[in-house]
């Protein structure tokens, strides 16, 4: 995943809804927006950059920032279709996805592989996860944000499950036990060597694994993850931010600013002011350790 552009990775929806169409349909995507759309109904082509392809039934199209295509229902026939488009948002709720790649790897891999625009068979039930986000997002329910928040984890790993269906990554076993091992020893200096060494690969092929799979280097990963948790301990807690650096395994409060603010975009000091409201902090918060979850 593009870590450096975390700022852009909090996502809710903007669009919930299903679709009928007889005529062609264009769909663009604007440069905050993710869309997923999957065919319940009626046979399309889906025009895309000048090429055509055709959906089956439960096929899912899934469209990155600043994409376009158009829809076309096949032999004069109504297509319906559901509709999600993500949007960032910074305001409560919203899902992570930095923090859900961070913590599931298959999630981290298809994100990181996909194309801005890409279909997929649906080899994993997406259309009854799909079916609930509408529900929930139509409906007033009690818990509506909560239940969806759980929803949209299970969306995106039925995605990335059927996106690898046919071509799982070659060393994925490796990239998985070192991003591990990161997880559990971030707070301590850890080297490509030491990783690379604990997984039982090569330095070289530890350094291809992340390049190839997650886009990004070893200690390009290893800041994402301290910087998840200081976003963290900076939201729940009232350390100093010289503590939340030593704690999150980083040896000066320099380096950690310097490094949060690029994966950010804000100083640590702005993003706790931004983010004490909306997590519910009092001044009595004490700190308590991040749990990793998604």
């Amino acid at each position: 995943m593009p870590y450096p552009n975390i700022k852009n990775l909090p996502l809710w929806p903007s669009c919930c809804k299903t679709v009928t169409i007889r005529e062609p349909f264009p769909l663009k995507t604007s440069n905050t927006e993710t869309c997923f759309l999957q065919i319940i109904s009626g046979k399309a082509v889906v025009q895309y950059e000048n090429k055509r392809h055709t959906l089956a039934v439960r096929s899912v199209v899934v469209l990155g920032r600043n994409t376009s295509i158009v829809l076309e229902p096949q032999e004069q026939l109504d297509c319906q279709f559901s509709l999600l488009c993500l949007h960032h948002s910074l305001s409560r709720p919203h899902i992570d996805l930095n923090h859900l790649c961070l913590n599931i790897s298959l999630v981290d891999s298809f994100l990181g592989r996909k194309t801005r625009f890409c279909i997929l068979t649906d080899k994993e039930y997406i259309y009854v996860t799909f079916s609930a986000i509408l529900n929930e997002w139509e409906n007033d329910y009690p818990e509506r944000d909560a239940l969806l928040f759980s929803l949209f984890h299970e969306f995106f790993i039925k995605l990335a499950r059927s996106f690898h269906a046919h071509n799982r990554p070659t060393g994925i076993q490796y990239l998985t036990s070192a991003r591990e091992y990161i997880k559990q020893n971030f707070q301590e200096p850890l080297t490509l060597e030491k990783i690379a060494a604990h997984v039982g690969i090569s330095r070289s092929y530890l350094a291809q694994l992340f390049a190839t799979h997650i886009n990004r280097s070893v200690i390009e990963y290893i800041q994402a993850i301290r910087c998840d948790h200081a976003a963290y301990l900076l939201s729940t807690t009232n350390l100093a931010i010289i503590d939340i650096a030593m704690e999150t395994g980083f040896n000066n409060r320099q380096h950690f600013s310097r490094t949060f603010s690029k994966i950010y975009g804000i100083s640590p000091h702005e993003y706790r002011q931004a983010n004490r409201v909306a997590y519910g902090n009092t001044p009595g918060n004490r700190h308590k350790s991040a749990p990793f979850i998604g």
